[in-house]
Order: structure tokens, then C-alpha cells, then sequence
């Protein structure tokens, strides 16, 4: 299915990302930077990127995005956050050198200082980054699910911090179907997906939505707790999947899926169910 792929592994350096999303079957995919649970690691080596490229040449029409290692807070404060200050401007510059689009990043947790506290410094912290360099690479926040402290589980946080940073070219969306539902956004039903995007669009505005997390829910809607199931065996159900993977407005959107691996399923099953759902809508 066009536009639709996984987030598959680096192991063995950046450029064996390309075949493991041949093994999948699927021209679009998603992959970390460098591992994502350090805060440092070595520069990228000429030699990386080059292979990289090359196996990009060699398939041109892929479509990659990147996300960021988890350890990064820009809602934090102290040596936290001088080091996430850091890590994301690295893994910035990492994706500028590879020619990757996109950076998806979580916007973070504000540490119990509060919602607005967070908002403000996260915006702060992204125009610092953003500023002096022409970077190539944007940015996407991603919706969160609202665990903890967490930045983002509310349409609003995301407004906010895209009007508070000066250089918003830079800045798109992730929306994780996941994420939203359990942050309380219903989109399990024709009615509810329609309501939670013209919010999306009334809010944020449906042309800075840039990439979708595609992944169902273990729990009910407004739990605020993330825990990804495969497509249509969760909480959100078959019927939002039906409609998002035919929706016009989405159609030329990538679509990350981020299910489990597991005795149920494995990647392919899940890309198979759900081009099944969109023929189903299709053809009803």
C-alpha cells in the first residue's frame, strides 16, 4: 500500500533500514537516528552516509522519516535539559546530513510544573535550536496520550507551541491514532473521526498534520495510558482504520504503523489488514 509503512530497525548501521523494510514489501518507513536510549553517541562517519545514500539512489521513490531517541524533554529544566537541548539538535543535524524530511519528536513533560510552564519552555527551547542554522530537516510533534506529565495530549498544546515559535515553517504534526484516542479524542465511529478532525482542523489546522502514527489502542478512550494493539483488535476498532486509509484528505500522507510483533501478528499481517479495511470501504 502506497504511503504506508513501518518503523523498522537499524541494526547493522543506517543503510540496512533500506532492506528491512524490503523484506516487509512497503516503500515507506520510519527509522531512529542513532540508539535511541543514549544520549551520546559518534558522528556520523562519511562512509555511513554514503551508504545511506546510495541506497537511497538506488530506490528513490522510498519515503523515510526519522524520530528521536525517548531521553529527550525540552519541557524539562536543569542538566536534563541542557542535554536534551543538545541530543535534539544532534539528531537535527543527523537527519540534514542523510536528506531525511522529518523528525518526529514528543513534545515532552513538564516535570509537575505544569501545562502552560511546559508549553512555554518547549517552545522556547525549539526556537533556540531552530535559530542561526538553515535547517533542512522539520520538525513534527507528535500527539502524546497524556501519561504523567507529559506536553501534547490536548489539541492546544500543539497550537500553542507552534504560535510561540518563530520560525513555524519548521514545525509540522504527527498525529498517533493511538495516542489521541486514549488522550480522549473519539475516533472510533464515522461521527466521532469526523468530529476529531474538524477539531484538528479548527485548532491546529489540517495542513500542518504531516505524518500519522497508525496503531489501535489496549485501552478505552480517555485513559491516557499508550499501549499500542494491532489494527481493528483494540479499543479504537476496525471503522477508524476504514475511513483514515481512505480519506481523501489523507491519502498522500505516510502512514506509520507502530503495532506489536507477536504470536497474533507480525508486521506484514498488520500492512495485509489493513489494505483489506480500505478495500472493504472501498468497494462497499
Amino acid at each position: 500500500m502506497k504511503h504506508t509503512g513501518f518503523h523498522v530497525s537499524i541494526q547493522g548501521g543506517l543503510h540496512k533500514s533500506f532492506d528491512n523494510a524490503l523484506l516487509i514489501g512497503i516503500d515507506t518507513f520510519q527509522i531512529f537516528l542513532k540508539n535511541s536510549t543514549r544520549w551520546t553517541v559518534p558522528p556520523l562517519t562519511d562512509d555511513e552516509v554514503s551508504m545511506f545514500s546510495k541506497k537511497w539512489n538506488a530506490s528513490p521513490s522510498v519515503s523515510i522519516h526519522a524520530h528521536t531517541g525517548y531521553l529527550i524533554n525540552l519541557a524539562g529544566s536543569g542538566e536534563n535539559l541542557e542535554k536534551s537541548i543538545n541530543l535534539l539538535r544532534d539528531e537535527m543535524e543527523r537527519a540534514d546530513l542523510l536528506d531525511i524530511p522529518t523528525l518526529v519528536l514528543h513534545p515532552g513533560s513538564h516535570i509537575g510544573d505544569g501545562i502552560e510552564t511546559g508549553i512555554e519552555r518547549i517552545a522556547s527551547n525549539i526556537n533556540s535550536i531552530l535559530d542561526g542554522k538553515d535547517w533542512k530537516v522539520t520538525v513534527l510533534l507528535e500527539t502524546t496520550a497524556g501519561q504523567g506529565n507529559s506536553v501534547g495530549h490536548r489539541f492546544e498544546h500543539i497550537r500553542d507551541i507552534m504560535a510561540s515559535v518563530k520560525r513555524r515553517e519548521k514545525l509540522g504534526v504527527c498525529f498517533d491514532t493511538c495516542h489521541a484516542f486514549a488522550a480522549g479524542y473519539d475516533i472510533s465511529n464515522a461521527e466521532s473521526y469526523t468530529a476529531t478532525f474538524a477539531e484538528f482542523d479548527r485548532i491546529i489546522g489540517l495542513n500542518h498534520l504531516k505524518l500519522f502514527h497508525v496503531n489501535d489502542s489496549k485501552k478505552i478512550c480517555g485513559s491516557r495510558v499508550d499501549r499500542h494493539e494491532h489494527i481493528g483488535q483494540g479499543e479504537i476498532g476496525p471503522e477508524a482504520f476504514r475511513l483514515l486509509f481512505t480519506d481523501k484528505r489523507f491519502i498522500d500522507i505516510d502512514k506509520i504503523l507502530e503495532t506489536p510483533v507477536d504470536d497474533v501478528r507480525d508486521d506484514r499481517d498488520n500492512l495485509e489488514y489493513v489494505e483489506q479495511l480500505a478495500a472493504e470501504r472501498a468497494t462497499a
